[in-house]
């Protein structure tokens, strides 16, 4: 059986719990409705600068297509049809067409069913993550622990990319900042999305994807973050991470420990 012709047969079949501790990222529990969804390319994890995978209604992944399929080695070209999205994927192997709002897409010749209608929400449109992974016939598996999706291009079996640090929270409050006030270490103002890290360990300027901390001065699920402060304190896997507020409403965050993701340039 040709790759094409499995992809088109797994379309068909209903995932369920896979061996490993491994879950099914395709059609997920209702309560994971709450946490970020991720998506690892090899041993990348994917920057979804301005659209976040989602659960839909039928607690189905929804991706954003285009940063997926990019990263999958295809070329995307898209044209707009009254308040519908014609999509295009192509790469050296096959033509792979679809249209928002439609559960139908069409590999070279063949039409097949998607799990869920695709869908285009501002300026962008998603598509079932099942529906990609077999489309491309790449084989994916899911860290429930991470709620990280890892499609494998390259078809060896990849680990969850991150780092456990421990965290700690600090203000504005100059005697945190080493007297300069809301500033960080390279000059930029003290804003949700600073972290101080140790450059030894992360260089300045990364941008990063946290989990894991609970606060409510927090995004809830996770947030991307960049690297630009630094601590004298804050030495290997240590991070700071600032939040707007006193120092004294702080001081609740404590300890806690953290999944560190770096972010690919």
């Amino acid at each position: 059986m040709n790759k094409l012709t499995k992809g088109l047969t797994s379309l068909a079949v209903s995932l369920t719990v896979l061996a490993g501790g491994f879950l099914s990222p395709f059609t997920a529990p209702a309560q994971a409705a709450e946490m970020a969804v991720k998506v690892q390319v090899n041993d990348d994890l994917i920057h979804f600068p301005d659209a976040q995978p989602f659960l839909d209604g039928n607690h189905t992944t929804q991706v954003p297509l285009r940063f997926v399929t990019e990263k999958l080695g295809y070329t995307v070209n898209w044209q707009k049809d009254g308040n519908q999205i014609k999509v295009t994927l192509n790469n050296d192997n096959h033509t792979i067409t679809l249209v928002s709002g439609q559960k139908e897409a069409n590999i070279d010749d063949t039409t097949v069913i998607l799990d869920g209608a695709s869908q285009y929400q501002n300026g962008r449109v998603y598509v079932p993550l099942r529906f990609l992974s077999t489309a491309a016939g790449v084989p994916v598996q899911w860290d429930a622990s991470s709620n990280l999706a890892i499609l494998s291009k390259d078809g060896e079996k990849h680990a969850p990319d991150y780092q456990v640090f421990e965290s700690t929270a600090y203000s504005a409050d100059p005697s945190e900042n080493g007297g300069y006030g809301a500033i960080d270490y390279m000059g930029n103002p003290l804003a949700i999305g600073t972290v101080a890290v140790d450059p030894s360990v992360i260089p300045l300027g990364t941008k990063l994807y946290i989990e894991g901390y609970s606060f409510s001065g927090l995004p809830k699920g996770g947030m991307y973050v960049y690297a630009t402060d630094t601590g004298g304190a804050i030495k290997g896997n240590r991070m700071d991470i600032f939040i707007p507020g006193s120092r004294k409403s702080l001081q609740s965050f404590g300890f806690q420990k953290i999944k560190v993701y770096q972010i690919p340039n």
